[in-house]
C-alpha cells in the first residue's frame, strides 16, 4: 500500500471519531483532523494486532476463506475478516480479540509471552469500529474473542458491554459469536447467552492431564467442562448453540484421545460444532521448538467429526479407521467402507439408509433422494441418474452395484 493510499484510509478511519461531533469552526476542524489522523493510526494498529490475534480461533476449517475486499479501508481492516456460514446463511465476520493482555500462561500462545505491545479496546470503541464496518457492508457479523486480561470477569464484562452497545445503541440485530473466558461466572455466561447468537469456550486439549502440560492456570474440569455444562443448561435461548475447539498436536496426544473427547462433548454438552486447529509453534513461546502439526491431520479429524456428527457412525466403527490410535492420511470413510463392505459392492436399489451412508460419495441428502425414488417405485438404472441426484460417482462407483452390475476391474478388490 502506498503512503498516499494509507493516509487517505487513515483519514477515513479518523472520521469515525468525529461522527458525534458538531464542530463548525474551521480552525478547530483542522485541529480535529490532525488529532483524528493520529488517533486513526493508533486505532488502525490496534485493529490489525487484535484481529491478527484471532488467527488460531476457528469458526470453520483453517482453509475458510478470508473476505477479499478491494477498497483501501476494507483492506486495512481485513486482518481477520472471514467468510463464514451461519444459520442465516454466509456472512463476513469481523474476528477480533477484545484485548491481547492475558494472565494465563498457555505454552503455545503469543499473548502469554508479554513480548508484544498490549492493546485493548474500550466497549464503545469496539462497537463503533464494528458499526462503521457494518455500515460499509464490509462485515455482517462479529466473532469476539479475548485474552484473559488481568481479571477474566472484568474482561468478560467489557466484552458484553461492547455487544450491548451494538444491540441497543446501534440496533445491530445480526450474528454475534461471543467467546466465554475460562472460569467465567454463571451470571456472565447467562448474560452472554442473552446477547449472542453463539458462544464457545475452547476445550483446547482432550483431558486435564494434557491441558496441564501447557498451562498451570486453567483447571480442565472446573474452568472449562463445568462452564460448558452451564452453557448447555442455559442454551435454550441460544439460537446457534455452543461450539469448542481443540489444539491438535501440541502435547503429543493421540487422535483417539481427541476423538473420544469429541464424542463426549457432542453427547454430554450438546455441542453444535467442534473445531480443530493444527498446532503451529510461535516464536518466543515455551513450545516454540516443537514441530508443526501437519494440516492433513486437522483435515482428517474434521472428516471423522462429520462421520460422527452428521452420518451418525458409531464410535466403535470410527475406531477401526485408526492405526495405533492415530488417523492415517487417507479418507476415513473410504477406509471404513473397505472394512465393512466385505461382501462386495452394495446394490443401490436395495441398500438401507445405513448402508447407503457407508458408501463414499453418498451423503444424507443423496441417500434420502435414493430412498424417496424407491418409495415412488423408481429404480436407479444408470450412473447418470446417480449423478443427477448428487452422488459423487468417482468415489461411489467402486462400492456400488446398479441393477446387479459394477466396475469389472474392481471385481476382486474386496
Amino acid at each position: 500500500m502506498t503512503s498516499s493510499e494509507k493516509m487517505n484510509a487513515l483519514c477515513q478511519l479518523g472520521r469515525w471519531d468525529a461522527i458525534d461531533t458538531e464542530e463548525q469552526d474551521a480552525t478547530q476542524g483542522r485541529q480535529l483532523k490532525h488529532s483524528g489522523n493520529i488517533a486513526a493510526q493508533e486505532l488502525l494498529t490496534k485493529m490489525w494486532t487484535l484481529g491478527e490475534g484471532t488467527e488460531r480461533d476457528r469458526c470453520g476449517p483453517s482453509n475458510s476463506p478470508r473476505q477479499v475486499l478491494s477498497n483501501t479501508l476494507g483492506s486495512l481492516a481485513n486482518s481477520e475478516i472471514f467468510q463464514a456460514a451461519t444459520p442465516r446463511g454466509s456472512c463476513a465476520l469481523l474476528k477480533t480479540l477484545y484485548t491481547n493482555v492475558c494472565n494465563s500462561d498457555c505454552a503455545y500462545c503469543i499473548n502469554s509471552t508479554h513480548t508484544r505491545e498490549a492493546y485493548s479496546y474500550t466497549p464503545e470503541e469496539l462497537a463503533k469500529v464494528f458499526h462503521n464496518l457494518n455500515l460499509r457492508n464490509l462485515v455482517q457479523g462479529l466473532f469476539l474473542s479475548s485474552g484473559m486480561g488481568s481479571d477474566p470477569e472484568t474482561t468478560m464484562e467489557e466484552m458484553m458491554q461492547s455487544v450491548e452497545i451494538l444491540r441497543e445503541k446501534y440496533r445491530f440485530r445480526g450474528y454475534v459469536h461471543l467467546k466465554i473466558l475460562p472460569g467465567a461466572s454463571r451470571y456472565n455466561i447467562e448474560r452472554a447467552i442473552q446477547l449472542a447468537n453463539r458462544v464457545s469456550l475452547n476445550v483446547e486439549e482432550p483431558s486435564g492431564s494434557r491441558l496441564g502440560e501447557v498451562t498451570t492456570v486453567k483447571d480442565y474440569g472446573i474452568d472449562i467442562l463445568r462452564r460448558q455444562d452451564w452453557i448447555r443448561d442455559l442454551a435454550d435461548n441460544l439460537p446457534s448453540g455452543q461450539t469448542t475447539q481443540f489444539i491438535v498436536g501440541a502435547t503429543g496426544e493421540s487422535d483417539w484421545e481427541v476423538i473420544s473427547r469429541m464424542g463426549q462433548l457432542y453427547e454430554d454438552m450438546r455441542m453444535r460444532r467442534i473445531h480443530y486447529s493444527a498446532f503451529e509453534p510461535i516464536p518466543e513461546t515455551r513450545l516454540q521448538s516443537r514441530g508443526t502439526t501437519p494440516g492433513w491431520r486437522e483435515h482428517r479429524l474434521y472428516q471423522v467429526d462429520w462421520l460422527y456428527r452428521v452420518y451418525r457412525y458409531p464410535m466403535r466403527e470410527i475406531r477401526e479407521a485408526l492405526v495405533d490410535d492415530f488417523l492415517p492420511n487417507r479418507d476415513p470413510k473410504v477406509t471404513l467402507a473397505r472394512l465393512f463392505l466385505k461382501e462386495g459392492p452394495v446394490e443401490v436399489n436395495d441398500a438401507s439408509m445405513v448402508e447407503l451412508l457407508r458408501i463414499p460419495g453418498i451423503g444424507p441428502l443423496g441417500a434420502n433422494r435414493i430412498l424417496s425414488l424407491r418409495r415412488s417405485g423408481v429404480r436407479i438404472r444408470s450412473r447418470k441418474q446417480l449423478a443427477e441426484i448428487g452422488v459423487v460417482l468417482w468415489r461411489a462407483q467402486p462400492f456400488l452395484k446398479i441393477g446387479g452390475t459394477y466396475q469389472a476391474t474392481l471385481k476382486n478388490w474386496f
